[in-house]
């Protein structure tokens, strides 16, 4: 934050001419990273502020740029995924309403202006049936057959047969869940969940009931819910200095970006400092200044 406060310093006491070269120039502070449990796997996130200073009459503007890079959540997304309790028993029930979910691939990425969480897979459905014929097996066990006589004898053991399964119909699909980054008010911004994109393949894509809300509709809350604990927008403004939340500075915007060419989420703040804080500021700084 020192850098920072010399900044302003330098642009309060300049020229114009000095004036206009910081001014166009971001004075970076971090970056800082810290760590989000998502579904029990650690993603490592960064956060980075870039401040830039304006004079406005007698105040000073200050307007910082959080960005917090989010390549780490996108190459372990596949693995958070694999983590999801999907569907897997071919006979959780005795009737024609098991599904198993296979997800091969799994991806985060940005598109036109949001984060884009895509998943293709697939959606086997399988018939079960109770086995009217029970499994057996013949024993050896030893028996008292009289006259303190014992000896081994046969007997039949019997339990229940393996069901009887058939795979009904596979349904291939596509699905993708836009989420944005957007401001709420002056002090908050949060994500919004756009409407899922589900395309269904091949030749069972009639067969919609059941299909959609296990590939689709619960997968994307799970997807869902995964963005909201790695994207923390609490966590992100840990990369402001406390010297700069202290002036209760709003919120002007809030997206996803492209970060050379990984997803990033982007807030953009701003405040007004009035001259008479900053001379303060810089009469701190000389008072701790070294002797």
């Amino acid at each position: 934050m020192r850098a920072l406060i010399v900044c302003v310093a330098a642009l309060v006491s300049s020229s114009t001419e000095r004036a206009a070269a910081i001014e166009s120039d971001d004075l970076l502070v971090g970056p800082i990273s810290y760590q989000q449990d998502v579904n029990g796997i650690p993603v490592n996130l960064t956060a980075r502020t870039y401040f830039k200073v304006q004079t406005i009459e007698n105040k000073l503007f200050l307007k910082a740029q959080v960005i917090g890079d989010l390549g780490d959540l996108q190459q372990k997304i596949g693995t958070i995924v694999d983590g999801f309790k999907l569907p897997q028993e071919n006979c959780k029930s005795y009737s024609a309403n098991n599904p198993v979910v296979s997800i091969p691939r799994k991806e985060l990425s940005f598109r036109d202006g949001s984060a884009v969480f895509s998943i293709s897979g697939s959606v086997a459905m399988w018939d079960c049936r109770e086995n009217p014929v029970p499994n057996s097996k013949v024993e050896w066990v030893i028996e008292n057959v009289g006259l303190g006589i014992k000896t081994k004898v046969p007997k039949v053991v019997t339990w229940p047969g393996d069901p009887i399964k058939n795979k009904l119909a596979i349904q291939p699909f596509d699905a993708d869940l836009p989420v944005a980054l957007v401001r709420l008010n002056d002090a908050s911004v949060a994500l919004t969940i756009g409407r899922p994109a589900i395309e269904l393949k091949g030749q069972f894509a009639f067969i919609t009931n059941g299909i959609l809300t296990v590939a689709g509709i619960d997968i994307n809350q799970k997807a869902q819910d995964t963005l909201n604990r790695a994207v923390d927008p609490e966590k992100l403004k840990l990369a402001i200095p406390a010297e700069f939340q202290e002036f209760n500075p709003k919120i002007d915007s809030a997206r996803f970006i492209d970060d050379g060419g990984q997803l990033a989420a982007e807030i953009n703040m701003s405040a007004l400092i009035p001259a008479a804080k900053v001379t303060a500021m810089i009469k701190d700084l000389i008072d701790k200044k070294p002797q």
